[in-house]
């Protein structure tokens, strides 16, 4: 063992880390992730190397020593992933020889030495416990031969444990099937062996949490596995100090509360918007530099924590219309939120944010109408992702969250460098496409209204696909030898440019004779929709056809997305 300004380190078998050590998950630290890929990943891997008998190299594993004596367990800050698959891996290997009545020196040597300690008061206790989340579940999923079936997990980690145990039971039964039972002993010795001088891990001890937390930020700036929500958490868990207890349970409500959202970087998707609606803009590659610079100490730490358990629940909610947190708000709000989401337009999200935080009611309804119209028209000019937008939308989030923004009147003012006017807007959706179905259908429904002089059109959504579809006038595929007012550069244009297209009766599309624009004409003038019908009184279907009908649409999307 090495020692060196506060660390202690050795290159030591994965194995012989558990049996050596008493080893702690802090209660702070993330639940078991690992999934069946990557578990299987690591026995292929050490089966390929002790098959070649080269050793195999594990990466490093991050632990804090007890401060008393160093007579405690070893807090892991990193590894704790590698630590439990093999700790699950071990117990197949036990319950495997425990099944056959095999290797029962073995068997005692895997429970009383690499899985256990003894304990003169409390008997047996095994020597890795995992985090607050996991660790009853991992008791019960680790006694011998336990049985799966009669579990109950409670969360997305234990069924994770779960698949890991049957994986690891299903590799032991794979390398004992190759040999008759009696063999069997002989054949988990040497992968106990293997485990415990082969797969060798560097085990970095710190003296404090401080030197752990800065080691463990180091390798993983430098290419390890974790996330940079991880790296927050594991920053802000150690500024806490002594208020470790309520940094945990301010981090898994935020992670609570984020399980509805689908996106794989949700934490640190809600840390970046929250940074920037709170303090300044930041990109998602800044976010963990951004917190360090920003907050300093346990007051600020529990203090931001604090932040994300209460808004995070806001932050899910404006994703979801029929949240009940907008129990109280008028049915006009609810559908305007519905409308807003069609889009998700990821910069004005932190904006949309702090809106819905600080705004009172009627306001927060008002805003949410401009800030869908504003979306739907950054969309159609292809202008969701200008450097300047993105700013102006950080900006005002900033200033709604202060205060210094309460009415959607100062909003649009704050706003004004990326509006797009009527007349602006009125030229981009004349030549505009939509290649997308979804947002086809809508736009025209939208304009349906319009022409239909419906309350709100913009922010009716679900229009039941079953009984309405989208038809191609002039069609996608053509046939040969029909359509000759279009040239082949002209086919291509002009087959998605939203006025070449009409929302039609599911039955009658289904029976569209796709040969002539006069075959299409009987049924456009019997359609219920207003401008499919008015699609019949147009005597032939050409580019020109298409540019005017397009330029008359242009004129009701400027009142259906109105600033």
């Amino acid at each position: 063992m090495t020692k060196d300004k506060g660390f202690d380190f050795e290159s030591v078998g994965l194995a012989k880390v558990l049996s050596s050590n008493v080893l702690k998950i802090p209660p702070h630290q993330r639940d078991y992730a690992w999934t069946g890929d990557q578990v299987n990943r690591l026995f292929t891997d050490l089966a390929a190397a002790k098959e070649k008998r080269h050793d195999y190299f594990l990466g490093t594993i991050v632990a804090i020593k007890d401060k008393d004596k160093g007579t405690g367990p070893l807090q892991v800050v990193d590894g704790q992933q590698r630590l439990t698959t093999t700790y699950l891996l071990i117990c197949a290997m036990r319950d495997k020889l425990r099944a056959i009545s095999k290797g029962d020196t073995i068997v005692k040597n895997i429970e009383n030495v690499i899985l256990t300690i003894p304990d003169r008061k409390e008997g047996d206790k095994p020597r890795l416990t995992m985090n607050t989340d996991d660790d009853a579940f991992f008791k019960e999923l680790t006694k011998p031969n336990s049985k799966l079936s009669e579990l109950r997990p409670t969360r997305d980690s234990h069924d994770l444990l779960i698949e890991s145990v049957k994986a690891a039971r299903k590799w032991v039964g794979q390398i004992s099937a190759v040999v008759s039972d009696s063999d069997v002993p002989d054949v988990i010795d040497s992968w106990l062996d293997y485990l415990e001088n082969e797969a060798q891990v560097v085990l970095l001890k710190a003296s404090d949490g401080a030197r752990a937390f800065k080691m463990f930020e180091t390798l993983n700036d430098r290419g390890l596995r974790t996330s940079k929500a991880d790296l927050v958490k594991s920053f802000l868990f150690g500024e806490s100090n002594n208020e470790i207890d309520q940094a945990q349970v301010c981090w898994s409500s935020m992670l609570e509360n984020l399980r509805e959202l689908d996106d794989d970087e949700r934490s640190l998707t809600f840390l970046r918007h929250h940074l920037i609606a709170t303090r300044k803009f930041v990109r998602a590659d800044d976010v963990y530099e951004v917190i360090q610079n920003e907050i300093r100490g346990s007051s600020e730490s529990i203090k931001f924590l604090n932040e994300l358990k209460t808004y995070s629940a806001r932050y899910t909610a404006t994703f979801h219309h029929d949240s009940e947190e907008w129990a109280k708000h008028p049915t006009e709000t609810k559908r305007a939120i519905e409308a807003f989401n069609k889009f998700d337009l990821k910069p004005i999200r932190p904006l949309f944010y702090a809106v819905s935080l600080k705004f009172n009611k009627a306001s927060f309804r008002t805003a949410t109408k401009l800030l869908h119209s504003i979306s739907v028209r950054l969309i159609l000019a292809s202008q969701t992702r200008t450097g300047s937008n993105e700013q102006a939308f950080s900006n005002a989030a900033r200033a709604v969250y202060q205060g210094e923004i309460t009415t959607t009147k100062d909003l649009k003012k704050a706003l004004k460098a990326v509006l797009i006017n009527d007349s602006e807007f009125i030229q981009v959706f004349s030549v505009a496409k939509a290649s997308n179905a979804g947002l086809a259908r809508y736009y025209l429904r939208t304009l349906e209204g319009v022409a239909n002089d419906e309350s709100e059109p913009q922010f009716i959504v679900n229009e039941d696909e079953m009984a309405v579809t989208l038809e191609h006038i002039f069609p996608k595929t053509p046939k040969d030898g029909t359509w000759s007012e279009f040239s082949d550069d002209e086919r291509r244009i002009f087959k998605t440019r939203i006025g070449n297209l009409c929302l039609l009766q599911k039955k009658p599309n289904n029976q569209m004779d796709n040969s002539t624009f006069a075959a299409k004409k009987a049924i456009f003038e019997k359609s219920k929709f207003v401008l499919t019908a008015n699609i019949a009184e147009i005597s032939k279907w050409s580019p020109k056809a298409i540019e005017k009908r397009q330029l008359e649409l242009a004129q009701f999307a400027a009142k259906a997305w109105p600033l």
